[in-house]
């Protein structure tokens, strides 16, 4: 009677066992099941794209420009950049007149452009000379010229001193005129190095005098036997 109990036991046993393996089994596959990566719906991505993002930007000169231009917009109010705190209390475009190329440079744009680039930089040159020498502003070379004599700006290495706004007549010089923006990149910190870059195209020595490059010397010319 014994006997027949336990072997009744260990059926039971054993059936229990398989039956918790089943179910651990099964809820092993459902985990697995559960944690595989859905494949995405097209249309449901579709369906939460903003309409708004695909649209143009109407531009135009009364836009305001640090909704997109936020960099140049912050040099407006930092006393690092000189050039352009100076002029905070001007609007954009009383010194980025030209209207058709600014009106190029923002020719297919759309919102959604803008949604990509959280600060979108301005690297269209739109500052013409006018806009700088004008009689209310700074007036014409020769006057600003008169102002920066004897500045110290520009000192090359051996300690030549060049007036930045009396650019000498030669033919290198000529052929090469310099226009406000060359040197002055208004919303930089450095206007000096700015300026000597400039200069560096061609004084690539470092020193403002001619000659430099292709000396002409007396040499000893040596005979043949």
């Amino acid at each position: 009677m014994t006997k027949a109990i336990s072997t009744n036991s260990r059926k039971s046993l054993v059936v229990f066992a398989t039956i918790g393996i089943v179910c651990a089994l099964a809820l092993a596959l459902g985990s697995i099941m559960g944690c595989s990566p859905k494949q995405a719906d097209p249309a449901a991505k579709e369906a939460k794209e903003d309409p708004l993002m695909a649209q143009p930007v109407e531009w135009s000169m009364e836009s305001d420009c640090q909704t997109c231009h936020s960099t140049e917009a912050a040099t407006m109010a930092d006393e690092k950049c000189p050039q352009a705190s100076e002029h905070a209390d001007l609007e954009c475009v009383q010194c980025h007149t030209a209207e058709d190329s600014l009106a190029e440079s923002h020719t297919d744009l759309k919102y959604g452009d803008m949604e990509k680039t959280a600060d979108l930089k301005a690297s269209k040159v739109t500052v013409d000379d006018q806009s700088c020498q004008v009689p209310e502003c700074h007036g014409t070379m020769e006057e600003m010229a008169a102002q920066t004599e004897g500045k110290v700006f520009l000192t090359d290495s051996n300690g030549n001193q060049v007036n930045p706004h009396k650019y000498d007549s030669n033919e290198q010089h000529d052929a090469n005129q310099p226009t406000c923006i060359d040197c002055h990149k208004v919303h930089s910190e450095d206007m000096q190095k700015d300026a000597t870059k400039w200069c560096a195209q061609c004084h690539h020595r470092g020193v403002f005098t001619c000659g430099n490059c292709h000396e002409i010397r007396e040499r000893p010319v040596s005979h043949g036997a």
